[in-house]
């Protein structure tokens, strides 16, 4: 009988590790389990989050033999100083990148999607485009309020038995929000501009079921 190695296997091909930073990507992710083909494994912080837990996730991940991991990157506390120094580091240490682990022989894709100033940016492009800067996270969400109840809070979330089905049945639209986001990112590319966009649109790309 053959011994055993000691040596863990890679995850399934079919599984995701999506890294967030609070509880928002948390039930919007389970929300949106339905509409993929893959395993959806949210890794995310019990407390108070940053890139140093991003980055802590990301190792663990690919010492686990992870093959796919999405990273979803609110941006507002990465603006400016040190800390927008300390993000584009990261960011370029990681995304877009192939790591290797030698201890199990796994390759882990690392890719990072943004939005500015936060996740409730991609909820709002599901009612409408916009070009506003905002100034703060409570400024978005006043906006956001302004086409749908919404509360950051995990009792809110819970609440709505689900977010994504929440934003469709107050009226919003999966297929405007990805059209709305990639209008955002070409006005990046067009005008030179760092706020109000969202990169989910190239999220769903690669997680939804074709």
């Amino acid at each position: 009988m053959a011994r055993e190695t000691g040596r863990k296997k890679p995850f399934n091909e079919n599984a995701i590790a999506v890294i967030g930073e609070g509880i928002t990507e948390q039930y919007y992710l389970q929300s949106i389990k339905q509409m993929t083909n893959f395993q959806i494994t949210p890794k995310l912080p019990k407390h108070s989050t940053g890139d140093n837990f991003v980055e802590a996730e990301i190792k663990k991940c690919v010492a686990d033999g992870c093959s796919t991991i999405y990273c979803l990157i609110d941006m507002d506390n990465k603006k400016s100083g040190a800390e927008k120094a300390k993000y584009q580091k990261l960011k370029s240490k990681y995304h877009n990148k192939v790591i290797k682990s030698r201890s199990i022989g796994s390759e882990s894709r690392i890719k990072f999607f943004e939005n500015e100033r936060c996740l409730e940016m991609w909820f709002l492009f599901y009612y409408k485009y916009t070009t506003a800067e905002f100034r703060t996270q409570s400024d978005l969400l006043k906006e956001l309020n302004k086409s749908c109840r919404y509360e950051k809070t995990e009792k809110f979330f819970l609440s709505t038995r689900g977010l994504h089905q929440y934003f469709i049945n107050q009226g919003g639209n999966l297929d405007l929000a990805k059209k709305n986001a990639e209008s955002s990112i070409k006005r990046i590319a067009e005008h030179g501009t760092d706020y109000t966009y969202s990169e989910m649109k190239d999220f769903f790309d690669l997680i939804e079921k074709k």
